[in-house]
């Protein structure tokens, strides 16, 4: 009952699972163990010692894990079954140890289990539940300085992106990082791409905004709000429960306004491409689904005659690539002939492009075919940024590029286990929640600052500051004034609001 408690409520569902099925499987020996004597009460009394342990280690290691995920009340909830935990196998060992024999020796090795898991499922009743966002001040009256285009490359980071420039691949980002303020932000941990990408749009952390995953559910037996789970465990689907009570439903939208119903609640007209589903704007190009392109058809004939020795070394890999290019190519096009007959004050766009290519095609050996095929992508993103900054009025537009995670190679013990995800035995991956980066291009912009110690919820911040907006209170970033040229640090003086709540999506 012990390790169904702990597989059941703290995540290590395929530990508890283990342990488990081993100590049902000792329980089974035990008998022929105890020279005939039935079951060993000091042996089972080890065996719940060893439980415990096991329940102490796994609250701590979520508890680290879950830092920037869950809510204070739940994360403290966490340390306290942990002690909880910690106590109970101290009394178990105790209890084992004593060589006296007492009248009722079960009574003790029963209750304590019984009560661990009370404890263990009774904290999380008995916490109350967050409190509801304030109201935000009045923004009628608020009026944004400028255009603004805000441009996401998901699985971009400085280590790719700076040979790139080098090597003459992205002249046009190279241009805004001579004449802006760039560096590294450190992403949400554990990696989420989900919980990144409204972070990244909200400024809040995932325990305000509550978008933890793709996945959401419904457990009706448990709670009547609906949950967004993240689970490790050796599945390729990212969230898993291990019970058949549940319902999944949609993904979950943020709690707390993104960027464009920010933007929209001061009056300018917004469009958005490429995010979530639960993006709201004046127009939404949705991210191009696989079925939906034709590969061979939509790129562009330069690009499929340079991808195609690469492809023809690769056969295995040529439809995922071509597929790739193909929805950034449309998501682009898309996004272009909107902002051409709807045209907007803000643009906000997505790509996957590079998250999409770089797993496929990194290698360790200098001059593969894989890099032919990642310059190509990197010189895609350059013209399509350029083409947009053209689009939206050049010189009286706040750019802003940034990349919500980066790539890396895996963690030497993710890539030696048999089993997990696919994604963490390639090459590089967003496994280990690599830092992403931020570039501000545009007035009110210092020119050739390397920003540090910057966070993906700043970037939301930094954005409302430079548009002279206020920023939230509940918002986990600050504003990076590193980036802010002195001149409007003191025109602009910083304001806040309580919060800025999410309203209903029209969509």
């Amino acid at each position: 009952m012990l390790a169904i408690a702990a597989w059941a409520s703290w995540g290590g569902l395929w530990v508890g699972l283990v342990f488990f099925a081993v100590v049902e499987l000792i329980g089974v020996a035990t008998p022929y163990l105890g020279a005939a004597r039935g079951l060993s009460l000091g042996l089972w009394r080890w065996l719940m010692s060893a439980a415990g342990i096991v329940v102490t280690a796994l609250a701590l290691w979520n508890r680290f894990l879950t830092r920037e995920l869950l809510p204070p009340e739940s994360w403290h909830n966490l340390g306290v079954a942990a002690s909880v935990a910690a106590l109970f196998a101290i009394v178990m060992t105790v209890l084992a140890a004593r060589r006296s024999r007492r009248r009722h020796p079960w009574l003790a090795t029963l209750l304590a289990p019984a009560i661990l898991v009370g404890v263990l499922w009774g904290i999380w009743v008995v916490t109350p539940a967050p409190s509801a966002a304030s109201p935000t001040g009045d923004l009628a009256h608020v009026q944004v300085a400028r255009r603004l285009l805000f441009v996401s490359w998901e699985g971009t980071d400085l280590p790719w992106l700076l040979p790139a420039i080098e090597r003459g691949d992205m002249p046009f980002l190279r241009m805004c990082r001579d004449g802006g303020a760039w560096g590294q932000v450190r992403t949400v941990h554990p990696y989420s791409r989900h919980a990144a990408l409204a972070t990244l749009v909200t400024g809040c952390a995932p325990s305000v905004h509550a978008v933890l995953g793709r996945r959401a559910y419904r457990v009706p037996w448990l709670t009547d709000k609906t949950l967004s789970l993240v689970l490790d465990g050796p599945w390729r689907e990212g969230q898993q429960l291990p019970w058949k009570a549940w319902e999944r439903t949609g993904g979950p939208a943020p709690k707390r306004a993104a960027l464009w119903s920010i933007l929209e609640r001061v009056g300018d007209r917004v469009g958005a491409a490429g995010w979530p589903r639960y993006a709201s704007a004046a127009w939404v190009v949705s991210t191009p689904l696989a079925s939906d392109l034709k590969a061979a058809g939509t790129l562009d004939a330069d690009l499929a005659a340079a991808l195609q020795p690469a492809l023809a070394q690769a056969p295995a890999r040529a439809d995922e690539t071509r597929i790739a290019f193909a929805r950034a190519a449309l998501l682009f096009s898309e996004s272009l002939a909107h902002q051409k007959q709807q045209p907007v004050e803000a643009l906000l766009l997505n790509t996957r492009l590079a998250a999409e290519i770089r797993p496929l095609w990194t290698s360790e050996t200098p001059g593969d075919a894989g890099e032919d095929v990642l310059r190509q992508a990197a010189h895609m993103l350059d013209e399509q940024l350029r083409s947009l900054w053209l689009e939206l009025g050049a010189e009286e537009t706040l750019l802003v590029v940034a990349s919500p995670f980066g790539m890396a190679p895996a963690a030497a013990w993710r890539r030696l286990l048999p089993f997990g995800p696919a994604e963490e035995r390639a090459a590089v991956s967003p496994a280990d929640a690599t830092d992403g980066f931020v570039l501000f291009y545009g007035p009110g912009v210092n020119h050739g600052t390397r920003l540090r110690g910057g966070r993906l919820a700043d970037v939301a911040a930094s954005v409302l500051y430079l548009l002279r907006l206020p920023v939230a209170r509940d918002m986990a970033g600050r504003v990076l004034l590193d980036a802010v040229t002195e001149e409007r640090a003191a025109a602009t003086p910083l304001r806040l609001v309580p919060s800025y709540p999410a309203v209903g999506s029209r969509r």
